[in-house]
């Protein structure tokens, strides 16, 4: 009877234990999956350019000895100007890293048709300048220069080419052939490449056979993105970037869904901006630092990565002047992404998170880490977020970014902020995308204002899939 009573009380002892590990096991056994894609889903080569946020375009060639309102050259312009006695990739580069550009997309040929590079196609190139006795190469020592400094390097190798329509070439029956010869020897002969950029100018107009050169890309640089004028998306569908249809800014809710040959595709747009010249240098200054904060806003604070050109001089250089202000917009980006009262501070949603766990929980929003982000269970395509800023803050804008690795879902959403325990809408959008930063006073916002308040409030209407968010930041200059 003893023995049978200590059973008893050691069964009863042992049960909570039993149970707490039985309710352990199956809450460990429950694994909360990760979301999946919401097709289409940017390929590695385009979320690389989506994360570099802008680029520094350079036009440098024969139009730099020819300074004009008109950019073309008609390919009569003689190589023996072309000289630039103090050129200096390094100094580029460094220029490019104090305004925090990723990397450079050089000129290669422009319209005029005469080549940056040692080229086999043509004498109409810097074989046939003084430049170095002729031994030079811009797109050689640019593209060293880049990766000896870790940023990207890309290359603009015009369709257009006014040498080749006046004088053809003796070795080339087409303008085809010879094009695709100069673009294959560019893909082969200076290593990794991250973005071509093609000028889709006319290029209906001109016998060129793009599947073929697409092909040939692939193969040589798997890892590139193309601004593609829509004429190698057909081929290459899945790492190409869209022509916005005029150059400068582009408008806010960018939708990177895009229907090509009846599939959804990934197509970003990237717009090209001019800080300084006509394109080439024209012996003027570079725009304003206000002005290349606009031209930011409309670009990056739109989702885009924008490509901004900066042409060097006939010297060689970039002009000390322009590398001065573009250290002072580096200074200005930072400030946006710095002046952050609601890092840290207590993230709450409303909506719950993705099977209450707290790796999709709504701290992601503001933990510095790009790839962790709140998101909702399958079923819930609308959130609610709220931080808390611990007292009153002036707000002067914010920056928002959903996960797009994971697709572009959010259709919809507002911002509240909290005054005096009263909540009001402040803001309204239909994309994210990337980045959206919404800064009072400016671009699109000219006319928008937000008070001073102790808690901001994220609000997602409407997604295609459960949303994704990875940044929510007040902007507090």
């Amino acid at each position: 009877m003893k023995r049978k009573l200590t059973l008893v009380i050691i069964t009863l002892l042992l049960a909570p234990v039993a149970t707490f590990a039985q309710q352990y096991e199956k809450k460990k056994s429950k694994v909360v999956t990760a979301p999946a894609p919401f097709l289409p889903v940017p390929n590695a080569a385009q979320l690389r350019w989506h994360k570099a946020e802008y680029l520094m375009f350079v036009h440098f060639g024969m139009k730099t000895f020819y300074p004009s309102n008109d950019h073309m050259g008609y390919g009569v312009e003689e190589p023996g100007r072309f000289n630039p006695v103090h050129f200096d990739a390094g100094q580029w580069v460094a220029a490019a890293e104090a305004g925090g550009f990723k990397g450079i997309v050089i000129t290669s040929k422009h319209h005029d048709g005469f080549c940056n590079w040692q080229t086999q196609t043509t004498r109409h190139s810097v074989q046939s300048s003084p430049w170095k006795n002729g031994k030079g190469d811009v797109i050689k020592e640019v593209g060293d220069a880049c990766r000896k400094a870790g940023i990207q390097f890309g290359i603009y190798a015009s369709i257009i080419d006014k040498h080749f329509e006046r004088f053809g070439s003796p070795d080339y029956k087409t303008y085809g052939d010879y094009y695709y010869a100069q673009v294959k020897e560019l893909s082969t002969r200076y290593g990794k490449i991250d973005e071509y950029w093609f000028d889709g100018f006319n290029a209906d107009k001109l016998k060129i056979d793009y599947p073929k050169i697409a092909r040939m890309i692939a193969a040589e640089q798997p890892d590139a993105v193309f601004y593609d004028s829509k004429v190698l998306v057909n081929t290459l569908p899945n790492r190409c970037l869209a022509w916005p249809g005029a150059h400068g800014a582009v408008r806010p809710d960018q939708d990177y869904r895009q229907q090509i040959n009846d599939t959804l595709r990934w197509y970003p747009m990237e717009p090209s901006i001019i800080l300084q010249g006509n394109w080439f240098h024209d012996g003027k200054p570079a725009v304003s630092l206000q002005q290349m904060q606009d031209y930011y806003l409309g670009s990056v604070g739109y989702g885009v990565t924008a490509l901004m050109n900066v042409s060097p001089n006939s010297d060689g250089l970039i002009d000390g002047a322009t590398v001065d202000t573009l250290k002072e917009f580096r200074q200005w980006v930072n400030q946006l992404h710095q002046q952050d009262p609601a890092k840290f501070k207590k993230a709450k949603s409303l909506s719950g998170y993705r099977g209450n766990d707290r790796k999709y929980g709504p701290d992601k929003i503001n933990d510095n880490n790009y790839d962790s982000y709140f998101a909702t269970d399958d079923s819930v395509t609308t959130a609610t977020i709220d931080i808390e800023l611990g007292k009153p803050v002036k707000i002067d804008g914010f920056i928002l970014q959903e996960y797009i690795p994971l697709g572009q879902r959010v259709e919809a959403y507002s911002i509240e902020c909290r005054v005096d325990g009263k909540w009001t809408e402040v803001f309204a959008g239909k994309k994210i995308g990337f980045k959206r930063i919404i800064l009072a006073g400016r671009v699109s916002e000219k006319d928008t204002r937000f008070p001073v308040a102790d808690a901001v409030r994220l609000h997602i209407s409407k997604a295609g899939a459960s949303p994704l968010i990875n940044n929510f930041q007040v902007i507090s200059l």
